[in-house]
């Protein structure tokens, strides 16, 4: 075992804290355990932990096991330490980060994953996203899908605006709320490098009212 895992197992305890604990999963609905520690003391306790035991080499193995903690503070520790490990990622990252997000759906997991990790990864492996992109579209599951809209929210001129356009045209009479607002993130994200094409695509397409409104929010 990477001696990471149990020093950031103890040092997270350590920080553990019942109040914030509570609105924690409160805010969660409820749905996962939580520890009470803050992101910026989490990231600080992460960081110089990191930095002494992390290794960029066994990124799949110490994530994964974090991963399977119950409390919410060591997934996102996962996630993390993936992120930390970019220049040794392998094939292994889109499987992992479905299964992460189906075993553990929810917003703050694939909104973190999408982004910061299949982003920058299909930016460095290109060849590999049709075949993830059309396995998550075809999955029935909203959250995989979810993660089909948001992946290259960082891309700016790099977006590919043919899939941005086909993916949100194949996913915009979804009554799902956490697409409808991917839909508009997702405008709205890439209305910053071009307004023109959003106006347009936006005047052009039929979109829920909620995916229209966060797609011009800012135009």
């Amino acid at each position: 075992m990477n001696p990471f895992v149990p020093a950031i197992t103890e040092a997270l305890r350590d920080l553990s804290d019942a109040e914030n604990a509570h609105w924690m999963r409160n805010y969660m609905r409820e749905q996962y355990p939580f520890l009470g520690v803050k992101k910026p003391e989490r990231h600080e306790v992460f960081q110089a932990l990191y930095k002494q035991y992390g290794s960029s080499e066994d990124w799949y193995e110490v994530s994964t096991e974090l991963f399977a903690m119950p409390e919410r503070e060591f997934q996102y520790v996962a996630m993390d330490y993936v992120i930390k490990a970019k220049k040794s990622w392998d094939d292994r990252v889109p499987a992992l980060c479905e299964q992460w997000i189906g075993e553990e759906s929810w917003w703050d997991v694939v909104d973190n994953v999408a982004p910061k990790i299949l982003g920058p990864y299909f930016l460095q492996f290109p060849a590999e996203r049709d075949f993830w992109i059309q396995r998550w579209m075809n999955s029935g599951n909203f959250w995989l899908q979810r993660v089909c809209l948001v992946f290259s929210l960082g891309y700016k001129e790099k977006t590919d605006t043919v899939l941005l356009a086909k993916t949100i045209q194949a996913l915009s009479s979804s009554k799902e709320f956490f697409i409808q607002k991917a839909i508009g993130w997702a405008l709205r994200q890439y209305a910053r490098t071009d307004p023109q094409w959003v106006l347009d695509f936006v005047g052009n397409n039929a979109l829920a009212p909620l995916s229209k409104r966060e797609a011009l929010k800012h135009l």
